[in-house]
């Protein structure tokens, strides 16, 4: 019998939220199939799991039209502002990307909306434990596929991503997502261990518990992730010291707990050599100028500076933060940023909304931060801080990288957590809505739902085609059609399609769509510096006979990237007046 089926008194709607909760967490995000990488929805589950989101956050408003009540929590205000302050922000300093502006905030306008849905279920305590050990039992799978990539064998490849190096990449094909995943993971293991109901549950879920505890604790150790291991000894350190009455009342419990933490770290450093690997990088931080981070972050601000109330606009980072660069590597010589290629984010989510949001955005995020801490305060130590441990792990996570770009789920764990950490103190309140509203309400139910599965759908295929296309080596670029027509891969489509344009007109002998390239590129190197682009548009204009043109390109692109072997390389060929690429040569270089 499972621990569902020990409520004898669900709700139909109730048994709605588990069956979609189960399907959100537990099966859409193992959804592979071959990808770019990278971010977003270029990353297959982040498509599919939104499947799921949406779905529940329909049947969860409808819920609450249907009961005529909906749940308010403490400071709900404050959590308001967080949604509406990155709205305003996105709509003041403008969109210089407009499909990623409308998906960045369409995920945390959507987020919220899946948080505030997953309360109007009106849910008791015991529901949110069933909440939890459904989210625990997520995770205990994502740590199967992190072993599975460990082995010397490649298993259930085209089904998994296949981890080069056996590393922990999970689902996410990064291993620092992988290892805040594990943390919290461990952390939610003990919080659920410790909660009064832990000594009544059946056997399989205490058995849930010890194998995801062990096996998380294993693959943060072995991950080699900094971030994983200060946010898995933060967590611990909370979660040990809030329920410390609870661990000496169990001590039994608490040995093997303990037992199991020491033996999954030691497996970590025989499986891997990842904690030796974090330790080096933590030695590397520590020596002056060596680590490229600190210097990512003052680039970061003095960008921010340039214009700090409205920021520089949403998808604006990558142009900002390169021509930025260029003034910090003249002021202080060369650093440890000069060899790296193109930066798509700071490493840091503040700095990030800084940049593109201004203090419109920062303020947003303040005021969220203050509800949840004033939240934390109010449930006490014994119960703040074990939720605040569940926390830490993907917060911290967010300070060094940026988790939810990457990875939807963790965004979406961190709103379940949230859950638990506002649904004491929550308060039913009749709805006062008339009744055209509330066939307002259902109404966009009934049709965002469908229509954004549609657009996530045609987002799998526009990704399925672009990956055909570079098997097939650019031979077919019907296969780019799809991408064409889709708001989030246009971009994608477009920058294929205008390389191949290019060099087949350069195979041929021919100008007629080189000008038409040169018109595409120029605007694109505006929005997103790549060093790729840079060089195809210095062959451009040389093959169009503007030489002075093509080492004005190559100049810029030296000034942003200085270390770059490659374009130092093209540099040269070009003062010495050397062709670049002739039709003879052009063919292998479409699709690169």
């Amino acid at each position: 019998m499972s621990f569902i089926e020990t409520r004898t008194d669900l709700s139909s709607s109730q048994r709605m939220l588990y069956a979609l909760f189960t399907l959100t967490f537990l099966i859409l995000p193992f959804y592979y199939q071959d990808n770019l990488g990278g971010e977003g929805m270029s990353l297959p589950f982040n498509a599919v799991i939104w499947v799921g989101v949406v779905a529940l956050i329909g049947t969860g408003l409808l819920c609450m039209i249907g009961q005529g009540v909906w749940v308010k929590t403490p400071y709900l205000g404050l959590l308001g502002l967080f949604p509406l302050g990155i709205v305003i922000s996105g709509f003041i300093s403008g969109m210089e990307r407009p499909g990623e502006w409308l998906v960045r905030l369409g995920v945390i306008v959507g987020g919220m909306l899946f948080w505030f849905a997953i309360l109007q279920f009106r849910l008791k305590r015991r529901d949110i434990e069933n909440l939890l050990y459904l989210l625990l039992a997520s995770m205990l799978l994502h740590a199967m596929v992190g072993l599975l990539q460990v082995v010397p064998e490649p298993l259930l490849k085209g089904w998994i991503p296949v981890a080069p190096g056996s590393k922990f990449l999970g689902m996410f094909q990064q291993p620092n997502l992988q290892a805040s995943l594990m943390a919290t993971a461990a952390v939610l293991a003990l919080y659920l261990a410790a909660v009064p109901s832990f000594t009544k549950q059946r056997w399989p879920m205490k058995a849930l518990i010890v194998f995801t505890l062990g096996l998380a604790v294993l693959e943060v150790v072995g991950s080699g992730s900094r971030a994983g291991l200060l946010g898995l000894s933060l967590a611990l350190v909370l979660m040990l010291g809030s329920r410390w009455r609870v661990w000496i009342s169990r001590p039994a419990w608490s040995l093997m707990f303990l037992a199991i933490i020491v033996l999954g770290g030691y497996g970590g450093t025989r499986v891997s050599d990842g904690a030796l690997h974090a330790y080096s990088k933590v030695e590397q931080m520590a020596e002056a100028g060596a680590d490229v981070r600190p210097h990512i972050y003052r680039i970061s601000f003095d960008a921010f500076m340039e214009s700090p109330l409205t920021g520089h606009g949403i998808g604006s980072f990558q142009s900002v933060f390169q021509n930025q660069r260029i003034a910090y590597e003249a002021e202080h010589g060369p650093t440890p940023v000069a060899p790296a290629p193109r930066f798509s984010h700071p490493h840091n989510e503040l700095l990030f909304w800084m940049d593109e949001g201004g203090l419109i955005a920062l303020a947003a995020i303040f005021a969220a931060s203050l509800a949840v801490l004033l939240q934390l305060v109010r449930l006490g130590w014994q119960r703040g801080g074990a939720v605040a441990a569940l926390l830490v792990p993907i917060a911290l996570h967010t300070q060094v990288e940026l988790p939810f770009y990457i990875s939807t789920l963790h965004w979406l764990v961190l709103l379940v957590l949230l859950v638990v950490c506002f649904y004491p103190g929550a308060q039913q309140k009749p709805v006062k809505l008339s009744v055209g509203a509330m066939s307002l309400i259902k109404g966009s139910v009934f049709v965002v739902v469908p229509l954004l599965s549609v657009f996530l759908s045609h987002s799998l295929l526009a990704q399925t085609g672009i990956m055909q296309y570079l098997k097939g080596r650019g031979a077919q670029p019907a296969h780019l059609n799809v991408a064409l027509n889709n708001l989030y891969f246009r971009e994608t489509g477009e920058y294929f399609t205008m390389r191949a344009l290019m060099y087949s007109d350069i195979q041929q002998g021919k100008t007629d769509n080189l000008g038409l390239f040169v018109e595409w590129a120029e605007p694109f190197l505006e929005q997103i510096p790549d060093i790729q682009v840079f060089q195809d548009l210095a062959i451009a204009h040389q093959q169009l006979g503007n030489s002075e043109s093509a080492l004005a390109v190559i100049e810029r692109a030296h000034a942003i990237y200085p270390a770059q072997q490659q374009v130092a390389e093209v540099r040269e060929r070009l003062l010495r007046g050397e062709r670049l690429i002739s039709g003879a040569d052009s063919r292998a270089t479409t699709t690169n």
